[in-house]
């Protein structure tokens, strides 16, 4: 099939744009043709992505695809609205993201939800829509229990925190800072940081392809929603502390996460599942 992917931005190791990455490559690993459309395409994402194109705005309105996939469609849609191709699916990856609102429109054939409670959203927003679960892709050969030991030199109780420190995981943040005094851990935050924080149980990390290493140095993973960092946490054999937060990053729950099927999870699992609605 001749597949054509689109997104806000492709350029940065964060959650859609990691998703797209792994959803590519699988799709690609199964013999499809892939190219990828966002307003935004740089590096470091870019350079690690092998054995796809990246069509521009006219480009794209000049091919005959099969299928088209896209998020962020409050943006995209702008875009693909005249792209001729068989079938249209929007993936939505947030239910308390504006930009992430599903496209009401005759075109679209069906809509994924990463996560049961966007789904909820999505049939909410649009009762009469086609609606599938199909969760986040994953590289289980980079995230698994035998390449994710903690090393025997940390002694230290180590909870890692990953993903970007923006206005949905401030206060989660807080939370773990100040449950690190009276418990003596500390945390280890891997991803972009738009608030500075000083602590003395702290530590960050600039963005890293190689985020691994850092999943062998910790005890606890912490992250919001059902989000990648909770997965990958569970994928490399670590307890997962999960926060569910609102539109405005207030806490709502704080719980132990847990998956009976991690294989859901499995990029090659996930590319099946997509392909499968066409």
């Amino acid at each position: 099939m001749k597949i054509l992917i689109s997104c806000l931005s492709f350029r940065n190791y964060t959650g859609s744009e990691l998703y797209f990455f792994e959803l590519s490559n699988a799709l690609h690993d199964a013999g499809h043709s892939v190219s990828i459309f966002s307003p935004f395409v740089d590096n470091p994402l870019r350079d690690q992505t092998k054995h796809i194109t990246f069509p521009n705005k006219d480009e794209i309105l000049k091919e005959q695809y099969d299928l088209v996939l896209f998020s962020h469609g409050q943006v995209t849609w702008e875009y693909l609205k005249d792209v001729k191709t068989s079938k249209l699916i929007n993936i939505i990856h947030s239910e308390v993201i504006d930009l992430e609102e599903p496209v009401n429109n005759s075109k679209i054939d069906s809509y994924v939800g990463i996560r049961p409670s966007i789904v909820n959203f999505i049939k909410s927003k649009l009762p009469a829509a086609n609606v599938k679960l199909i969760y986040n892709p994953f590289d289980f050969t980079r995230f698994n229990t035998q390449s994710c030991k903690k090393k025997k030199s940390i002694k230290d109780k180590v909870v890692l925190f990953p993903g970007s420190l923006d206005y949905l995981r401030y206060k989660p943040l807080k939370y773990l800072l100040d449950l690190s005094e009276k418990q003596n851990f500390k945390v280890m935050h891997v991803g972009r940081s738009d608030y500075s924080t000083v602590h003395p149980n702290f530590a960050t990390i600039e963005p890293t392809w190689n985020v691994e290493k850092y999943y062998k140095q910790c005890d606890i993973v912490s992250g919001i929603f059902l989000g990648r960092t909770s997965i990958e946490g569970l994928l490399c054999g670590k307890k997962v502390l999960q926060f569910d937060v609102d539109s405005k990053g207030s806490i709502k729950k704080v719980y132990w996460h847990t998956e009976d099927n991690l294989d859901k999870f499995n990029k090659k699992t996930v590319s099946e599942q997509i392909i499968n609605i066409v």
